[in-house]
């Protein structure tokens, strides 16, 4: 039985979390071994390796594709579109946790990549439910792709969409306000730090220029909220989650750490349910 050399780009909490579950869960080891690690900061990397109790070697993203079967990217969507090419240009199968990063990509680029490779990308389904239902839809009559995102105001500073408009400020009485309405393109270019579920239903449904973003702050909520709407020939779907954060990383939703887990198993697991 083939056992895949398994890297991982990016060695904070996400990392650090995928880098265990790689060691310790019996589903994953027998078929999977972490042999390598790669962070723009070195002390980041001397960290986890500290917190899984492994002496591994710390080495660049290309010498992490070139010794390694599986990459997993777990950094900054400023890098995982190179990540993902390089490694499927050199057929290896990777797993992209900054997928809104990917929207970086030509939608037909990123198409042709993946049919050029003998690699597999992987894209967890994150922090949103009705991924599988999205792809069956897709199939054939798939008319609109709705994304509905509320957020606590604090969630949404730093955007670089704020560089040219004004951070959202309530009014007496009020408890809810827009602050986005367009593409998931341009939502990815927005709101980087904040869109990876915008970046997944676009490749699971009508690409990156139809599918239909709106982003809400609120002050009466301390979680993130995404409201799922599909709508095609095969009838109407809608979906709701709550997602609570990690405790290892407040800024990422426990849900996300956890689609990433499963992804894996699906990888490296004869069963694999779900569209």
């Amino acid at each position: 039985m083939r056992k895949f050399k398994v890297g991982i780009v990016g060695c904070g909490a996400i990392g650090t979390a995928l880098a265990r579950v790689l060691i310790k869960d019996k589903k994953l080891n027998f078929r999977a071994v972490l042999v390598a690690v790669a962070d723009k900061d070195p002390k980041q990397a001397e960290k986890l390796l500290r917190r899984i109790g492994r002496q591994l070697p710390v080495i660049s993203i290309p010498e992490v594709v070139k010794r390694c079967d599986f990459v997993i990217e777990a950094a900054h969507p400023s890098i995982s579109s190179t990540v993902a090419e390089l490694a499927l240009k050199n057929d290896k199968y990777v797993l992209i946790m900054s997928v809104g990063g990917l929207l970086k990509f030509p939608f037909q680029k990123l198409r042709d990549l993946i049919a050029k490779t003998s690699g597999r990308l992987y894209c967890p389904s994150g922090a949103i439910a009705g991924v599988d239902a999205l792809l069956a839809a897709q199939v054939e009559g798939l008319r609109r792709v709705r994304l509905v995102t509320t957020k606590p105001p604090q969630a949404l500073k730093g955007a670089p969409f704020f560089k040219t408009h004004k951070f959202p400020e309530f009014k007496y009485g009020e408890t809810k306000k827009i602050v986005f309405r367009g593409s998931a393109l341009q939502a990815s270019r927005a709101f980087p730090q904040n869109i990876n579920v915008a970046a997944i239903l676009s490749l699971a449904g009508l690409g990156p220029k139809r599918t239909e973003v709106e982003i809400w702050a609120t002050r009466s909520a301390e979680v993130n909220t995404h409201e799922v709407i599909i709508e095609g020939d095969f009838g109407e779907i809608k979906t709701r989650t709550q997602n609570f954060p990690a405790p290892q990383n407040p800024k990422t939703s426990y849900l996300a750490i956890l689609s990433a887990v499963a992804t894996l198993r699906k990888a490296f697991t004869t069963l694999r349910l779900g569209t």
